[in-house]
């Protein structure tokens, strides 16, 4: 065995705790990277931040476990590890499947090719499994409610099927009424999957309430909370992301998330948890990921099927994703990564220039424009008044704004809105419907209205926090 493969891959168990400070250490490395290109706003980094970040937590969490127990998914139990990252891409572009009917989300800044934006969805959605895992191993290894426990108690025949009937219906009123119940939506493939995890002998949540484990479902769902403030976090700051619009919860935001919306991370985990479980048994000889000491279920392992099996699977999911991506461009996506010549204000004559002097993109002349020497040297290279100069940085502003993005600052722009503080002064229905007239003369397909109020809104409350006024909705 290499030293690369022996640094990712111990053999022994013994090994793990010096593997884990390289992986902590490479983590640490990946995650500073990703920072440092944000914040520069170097391109190849920048817009795929989010896996950088993501990978970079995974890694330096896999590292701590290891160090502290001598054992982690990605040095142990690594047989996992490409499972965990594949069906996780799947179980996540179910949920976007979903949504298209839904439409809580949208992405904004994504990349306008889709094949790199298809390679990109498989780096980001390949953690939504492994992250929330890792970060649940990390609550048990801090030993987080340990000795939380009752006294075990059997369920009745009946209670698995209550609870597959309450997911059934939690779903269908999801996708029949998604307006105000699609948040119903998470969670529900826990009622649905885990009873039969629980009737088959799987690793199962309703078998961790029958035994009274309080400890270990407590540990899953404040995981899925930690990995859930985490993710937001990173999704903030990032030129290529996700904003929700839950109608009903938008008047309180955290990052761009509705308040109460934090509620829904711990039921993912335990949806991940068991959607993992399922295929286990199928394809993994009901082998649990999780390390024994966490396990407090016993797994009767059925006959091991051939690796060969998981890996068949694979072009169907692949075909799946290819799918869902196409729809997600067509329903879900807000706008696209922008150039500088994508601002109408900039001519080619004046883009030039810049480019010359490394401003490439509309967040790097902002960038520039913040202080008093970059202010200058952009005056100077675009042979602009103060009023001029300042008009294009407006634009700039306005269009790279909550992902506005190129397609849509035109259309604002049309109908009077050229900077955000103007945004602040707009009622969201009444700027939707002159957007809808205005593009009714063009033939251009308008902003929907969830998009303008995210737009609107958050003008109002720029920052981190974002809380409406009575009326603003």
């Amino acid at each position: 065995m290499s030293l690369a493969q022996e640094m990712v891959f111990p053999t022994e168990e013994r090994g793990a705790p010096r593997i884990g400070l390289r992986l902590f250490l490479l983590g640490l490395a990946v995650f500073s990277v990703g920072v440092y290109g944000l914040v520069e706003d170097i391109l190849w980094i920048a817009q795929p931040f989010y896996a950088f970040a993501w990978w970079g937590y995974i890694f330096m969490l896999d590292g701590f476990c290891s160090m502290k127990r001598g054992s982690s998914i990605l040095t142990t139990r690594r047989r996992h590890f490409w499972p965990m990252v594949i069906w996780s891409i799947t179980f996540w572009y179910l949920f976007e499947a979903l949504n298209l009917r839904y439409q809580n989300w949208y992405y904004v800044g994504a990349f306008q090719n889709l094949f790199i934006g298809y390679v990109f969805g498989w780096f980001a959605f390949g953690t939504v499994l492994i992250g929330m895992f890792e970060t649940y191993e990390a609550v048990c290894v801090l030993g987080f409610w340990k000795n939380w426990k009752g006294k075990p108690r059997q369920y009745a025949p009946w209670v698995s099927y209550a609870w597959q009937g309450l997911g059934l219906t939690m779903l269908t009123l999801s996708v029949v009424f998604p307006t105000y119940l699609a948040p119903l939506i998470w969670g529900s493939l826990t009622f649905i999957v885990d009873p039969w995890n629980y009737r088959n002998g799987r690793r199962s949540l309703l078998k961790d309430l029958e035994r009274r484990d309080w400890g270990t479902v407590a540990r899953i769902m404040f995981g899925g909370l930690v990995c859930g403030a985490v993710w937001e976090s990173m999704n903030f700051f990032a030129p290529q992301k996700w904003i929700y619009t839950v109608r009903g919860l938008e008047n309180f935001k955290l990052f761009e998330m509705p308040l109460l919306g934090f509620l829904g991370f711990p039921a993912l985990a335990l949806d991940g948890m068991a959607f993992y479980s399922f295929l286990s048994y199928v394809f993994l000889g009901n082998e649990s990921w999780e390390h024994p000491d966490d396990l407090g279920q016993k797994l009767e392992p059925t006959p091991q099927r051939p690796r060969s099996l998981f890996w068949k699977t694979v072009p169907f999911q692949l075909l799946f994703w290819a799918v869902t991506i196409v729809f997600i461009k067509q329903v879900n996506t807000g706008s696209y990564r922008m150039d500088l010549t994508d601002l109408p204000g900039l001519s080619p004559e004046m883009v030039q220039p810049l480019e010359a002097k490394g401003v490439t993109r509309p967040r790097h002349l902002l960038i520039r424009s913040k202080s008093e020497a970059g202010r200058k040297d952009l005056e100077e290279t675009l042979a602009l008044a103060d009023p001029d100069l300042d008009s294009i940085i407006e634009e700039a502003e306005l269009f790279t704004y909550k992902g506005i993005g190129a397609i849509h600052g035109p259309m604002l722009q049309s109908v009077g809105i050229t900077n955000v503080r103007q945004l602040e002064k707009e009622d969201p229905a009444e700027l939707h419907q002159r957007l809808v007239d205005s593009c009714q003369e063009t033939g251009e397909r308008p902003p929907r209205l969830d998009m303008v109020r995210v737009w609107v809104l958050a003008a109002r409350n720029r920052g981190i926090v974002m809380r409406a006024e009575a009326g603003d909705l």
